[in-house]
């Protein structure tokens, strides 16, 4: 249970820095993306930043926060590369209709 109250304090009491040049250059990307129709894209975009803003920039804290609980760690890493090949593999199939 304590697990569990560590996890939820992580989101309800988190300061996440992200740079605003990186911001920026994700909004003018699916905003691109989003005009020219290209929505699978724009949708590998947007994981991709999230995945690298709460993963690799914030790594650091995630691991003073979680302290014993690794796993948590490595099952995010995990999910968010299976939903980057997931959508990766979506983007090669062709479309019906």
């Amino acid at each position: 249970m304590e697990s569990v109250q560590t996890f939820l304090h992580l989101f309800s009491d988190a300061t996440f820095t992200i740079p605003v040049g990186q911001v920026a250059l994700f909004v003018i990307i699916v905003s691109i993306c989003m005009l020219l129709g290209r929505h699978r894209i724009g949708l590998l975009v947007t994981l991709g930043f999230v995945f690298f803003w709460s993963f690799v920039l914030n790594f650091r804290y995630f691991v003073e926060m979680l302290e014993s609980m690794t796993w948590g760690l490595q099952l995010y890493a995990l999910a968010g590369l299976l939903l980057f090949a997931v959508i990766i593999l979506g983007l090669f199939m062709e479309r019906r209709g």
